[in-house]
């Protein structure tokens, strides 16, 4: 078993078998969908959103059909997969803990790392060559957005020496405050005359499993952000390097949009009209909205008496699925109950990590 399979057996084992196994497929891709966010949201799989955007089908296939071999997971008559009691042992024993990379949060950070890696490894690259007064080398980089993004902090800071030591004292710093491997990220780095090391190389050199070493590899930059956003005085480059841009980029556009006009007073039925969209694609966006953005209130979908009703019923049933809920409080719609569970999501009260 490698460290993806363990990855995907703790998400079998958050979903309980509430959802198909390709809503974890989605999680890990970082599908942009409300039903993505809120499922990684509601099943507190938010470390894995958008860790692997480039994973494939086949491959995530292959990795469930070796835990099924296994005898870790097991199928009903769905493609829901329920984790055995071997598999659950497995996850306890080789996963939790130290294996668990805990600093991780794509829901937070999935956009915003690859940012801020490509930021971080160009700026170095043209200081250390600039340093040896090197022109001609091939930027690590080639994105036209982050080359002008390193070209517009050079101009800021016209003093190089000063902004070389400025990022050496901070980036040290910064590393050294980490319970991770900072070699994870140093190896990679490129210099005057030194190309760092693929992602690969780097699993190679440190002795990890090369998919072990995509996550330790996130886990390290998601730390490092946190570290980052607590303390922006500690560290002002390092933080005007993680900066995103203006827009929610923690909420899909359309969410966006539709929040915009939410506040602006128009009812779901009105915002459904503006935009000329299906009324349920606009409550999509309203359950995304309810996770990611603490201060929406409830009131106006759900009554505070009928939400506490709901979570009894999840609680007693042991489950998320609308479908059971709704026989147990009929007189509620399904946009209500979904309303009630986004809002529980982040409740320890429903957490399901062993």
């Amino acid at each position: 078993m490698t460290y993806l399979n363990y990855v995907i057996l703790y998400c079998f084992l958050q979903i309980s078998g509430e959802r198909s196994v390709y809503s974890v497929f989605h999680i890990l891709k970082g599908k942009k969908s409300s039903q993505s966010i809120q499922d990684a949201h509601i099943f507190h799989l938010q470390p894995f959103f958008l860790s692997l955007p480039k994973l494939k089908r086949p491959y995530f296939n292959q990795k469930v059909k070796e835990l099924e071999q296994a005898g870790w997971i097991t199928f009903g008559e769905s493609d829901n997969a329920h984790v055995s009691v071997e598999g659950t042992k497995a996850v306890k024993e080789q996963f939790l803990g130290e294996a668990f990379p805990s600093d991780m949060n794509g829901l937070i950070y999935g956009d915003q790392t690859r940012l801020f890696w490509m930021r971080l490894s160009l700026l170095i690259q043209v200081l250390s060559n600039a340093k040896q007064q090197e022109t001609l080398y091939y930027p690590v980089q080639r994105n036209k957005l982050i080359q002008e993004w390193v070209k517009d902090c050079i101009r800021t800071n016209q003093n190089r020496d000063h902004l070389s030591s400025l990022l050496f004292k901070e980036l040290t710093t910064l590393l050294n405050a980490q319970r991770n491997d900072p070699s994870l990220l140093v190896y990679r780095l490129t210099g005057y005359r030194d190309y760092g090391y693929t992602e690969f190389q780097v699993a190679e050199k440190i002795g990890l499993d090369p998919e072990e070493c995509r996550f330790s590899f996130l886990n390290l930059l998601h730390g490092m952000l946190t570290e980052i956003e607590k303390d922006p005085k500690g560290y002002p480059l390092l933080y005007s390097i993680s900066l995103k841009s203006e827009h929610r980029q923690n909420l899909t556009i359309s969410t966006s949009k539709t929040y915009d006009l939410y506040k602006r007073g128009h009812s779901l039925e009105e915002i459904a009209r503006i935009r000329k969209l299906k009324l349920n694609t606009i409550e999509d966006h309203v359950i995304e909205l309810i996770l990611t953005e603490e201060d929406l209130a409830i009131d106006p979908f759900i009554t505070s008496e009928e939400y506490v009703n709901v979570l009894k019923v999840m609680k007693e049933a042991q489950t998320k699925r609308l479908r059971t809920i709704k026989e147990k409080l009929p007189h509620l719609t399904y946009f209500q109950i979904r309303v009630a569970i986004a809002k529980a999501g982040e409740t320890r009260e429903f957490a399901t990590r062993t």
